[in-house]
């Protein structure tokens, strides 16, 4: 429907929201915020999701103590979601072998968001008055949701399993990205041999180590171009490449256009902070009177009396 970058200074603090009939998700990239839904308090942080589910009540509980940014998506779910409350993921009836549903929880953290961030700024960046570009949007938006479900899903697996394993590795790659290190390092991580590493690595994730290191400093390098102003040496550098003709050859190789093709796709995108509204340039205060900016309009009695679960 609608989404954007909201920043903040220090001091800030949510105000009321009403979920008519639409899902929002926030994605916490500088904390903390504080929210409440219906009777709920979240402190949310780097790397933080939040889900707020329809028909519910959205308010801020206190002033952040920090400057905060956050991204902020409304989407309608299908008809047949369904919700669950007080509910743990065991409990659940999914084939985790062969899952046919997504599952997404209200609240959860991840530890690697980079390629959420660059799926969020694609979807952000389409036109949605543009029928083919609605389309996009929605599959980005189904990708979006579908990963998340998948990082959650894996969680399920016994801890034993190859599945855990590769995880903890590609955990351990992510914080050692720096280094650059090769199959034999990953091999003496994980005390396996190297041929069967990457064997298992690839039968886990579907690419062998070696491409998921370069999708990785891939994704770092995306990261950047669309939310920082460094210069394309200097996003090589701290992208991990070995120089910038190596980065922009394999970036081009991977994406299929040059970084800044790639950085000049992304300048179309709602940011809004505690003065600007997301929708319109002027003062939030007084958007928050207009009827049609979604969100915004006045809590209906009928449906603010409504339990809804999630």
């Amino acid at each position: 429907m609608v989404g954007g970058i909201f920043s903040a200074q220090k001091g800030w603090q949510h105000s009321d929201r009403y979920h008519h009939g639409d899902y929002e998700m926030i994605l916490c990239t500088k904390g903390p915020l504080h929210i409440k839904i219906q009777n709920t308090q979240y402190t949310l942080n780097t790397n933080d999701f939040l889900f707020v589910p329809p028909y519910q009540l959205m308010t801020g509980t206190q002033s952040s103590s920090n400057d905060i940014e956050f991204y902020w998506l409304h989407f309608i779910l299908p008809k047949n979601t369904t919700t669950f409350k007080n509910t743990n993921l065991e409990s659940l009836p999914i084939d985790n072998q062969q899952p046919t549903v997504c599952v997404i929880p209200q609240y959860f953290r991840l530890t690697n968001t980079d390629h959420f961030i660059v799926f969020i700024h694609q979807l952000l960046n389409s036109d949605l008055q543009n029928a083919y570009d609605r389309k996009i949007a929605n599959c980005l938006a189904t990708m979006i949701l579908t990963d998340i479900s998948k990082s959650i899903l894996n969680r399920l697996t016994d801890k034993a399993s190859n599945v855990e394993r590769i995880d903890r590795l590609k955990e351990w790659i992510r914080v050692n990205l720096y280094k650059s290190p090769t199959v034999m390092d990953m091999a003496e991580e994980i005390q396996l041999n190297p041929q069967y590493l990457s064997k298992l690595f690839k039968k886990v994730t579907g690419i062998p180590p070696k491409q998921y290191l370069l999708q990785l400093k891939i994704q770092t390098a995306q990261s950047l171009l669309i939310r920082t102003n460094l210069s394309i040496k200097e996003i090589a550098s701290n992208a991990y490449f070995e120089n910038e003709k190596l980065f922009m050859r394999q970036f081009k190789k991977v994406c299929g256009i040059t970084p800044s093709k790639y950085r000049a796709q992304f300048d179309e995108i709602y940011h809004n902070n505690q003065v600007i509204s997301p929708v319109l340039p002027i003062p939030e205060e007084i958007s928050r009177h207009l009827n049609d900016v979604p969100d915004f309009g006045k809590m209906p009695e009928e449906s603010a009396n409504e339990e809804k679960s999630f």
